[in-house]
């Protein structure tokens, strides 16, 4: 019973890893690149509004 138990652990602990991993790797970069170009592109089409 003990062993299921912490293959359990092991499994969840793995799977929260792996998500941590891609968060701080491609998806926080990716949501903070998109959010600079969408300020960017707003203050180039208010200038040219001008």
């Amino acid at each position: 019973m003990y062993t299921a138990g912490f293959l359990l652990f092991v499994g969840i602990f793995s799977l929260a890893f792996w998500v941590l991993i891609f968060l701080s790797a491609f998806a926080l970069p990716y949501a903070i690149t998109m959010y600079f170009v969408e300020k960017f592109k707003g203050n180039k089409a208010d200038q040219s509004a001008h």
